[in-house]
């Protein structure tokens, strides 16, 4: 995402004062990617328990909510082709 949409790590403090790049190779990025694969494979697991996916999801939403700022830009997580 960051190589194609350069602008994208504007939304992501933790990105912003790193060079686009460089962002490729941050620990913080290594980090949230592995948070973030780790949160699928327990959707995925636990797919026969639609309460639990739908805890899981809502979570992840709230803990994200803080996020919507001036930064935000929903398109660049639309992938077009």
């Amino acid at each position: 995402m960051f190589e194609t949409r350069p602008d994208a790590a504007a939304m992501f403090e933790r990105f912003r004062s790193v060079e686009s790049a460089n962002v490729g190779y941050s620990t913080a990025l290594e980090i949230h990617a592995m948070i973030l694969m780790d949160t699928v494979n327990d959707i995925i697991v636990n797919m026969d328990d639609p309460e639990y996916v739908i805890d899981t999801l809502l979570a992840t939403g709230k803990t994200h909510r803080r996020f919507k700022n001036d930064n935000f830009v929903i398109e660049i997580f639309w992938v077009t082709g």
